[in-house]
């Protein structure tokens, strides 16, 4: 991804709608309009904008809706990590416009065949994308697979930050550490080669949607 948008629509009189957009080289600690908060509710900001580092991290509070945003820049591509209810997250469904997207990679962005040489050539940019990203993320979760997922298509080794910030993030989402390392499904028996094809062709793994 090189640009990310989040519209914070309004909530009663305790918010008013936000708008907040980042792009590469540009991550504010700022809504667009300049503020960093919005609206109060029993004493306490409701919306609120901070970072950790100027133009490359920002964080961004929904209190009313109990949810936590973290924009990054790692290398040439932004990610987004989100911590929100599952009542939250499950209210509205694929066909609702600007909503959170939860099911993967559109269709026309999917992989569905490769030809041989293809296939070839993938294999090989997968062993070695392997090998580096199980130096940095031992256990082979999501994170790890979308580690090796962004050096095969980028070929950039700067690339692995994406999934390492995005495992950290988890870790600062999740106090009691349950459920961090989540395992991609598969069936049992599969090759390596296999499940990443698999990923390729059905997930939109962190900057894939």
């Amino acid at each position: 991804m090189n640009k990310i948008t989040i519209i914070l629509k309004s909530w009663r009189h305790c918010a008013d709608q936000q708008l907040y957009q980042a792009e590469l080289d540009n991550v504010p600690a700022a809504f667009a309009d300049g503020s960093v908060w919005s609206g109060e509710r029993r004493g306490h900001r409701v919306l609120m904008v901070r970072t950790e580092s100027p133009g490359q991290h920002a964080e961004i509070r929904a209190a009313h809706i109990a949810t936590l945003m973290v924009v990054r820049q790692s290398g040439r591509s932004l990610s987004l990590s989100i911590r929100s209810p599952r009542g939250i997250i499950e209210a509205f469904d694929p066909d609702h416009d600007l909503q959170l997207c939860m099911w993967g990679c559109p269709a026309s962005q999917r992989i569905n065949t490769l030809s041989p040489p293809a296939l070839n050539s993938l294999a090989e940019a997968a062993i070695r994308a392997e090998t580096h990203c199980s130096a940095l993320l031992p256990t082979q979760d999501v994170y790890f697979h979308a580690c090796v997922f962004d050096l095969i298509t980028s070929g950039d080794l700067n690339s692995s930050t994406a999934a390492v910030n995005a495992l950290q993030d988890a870790r600062n989402m999740i106090s009691n550490g349950q459920g961090i390392h989540l395992l991609p499904v598969a069936a049992a028996g599969r090759a390596r080669l296999q499940l990443l094809l698999l990923l390729l062709s059905i997930l939109g793994i962190l900057g894939g949607a």
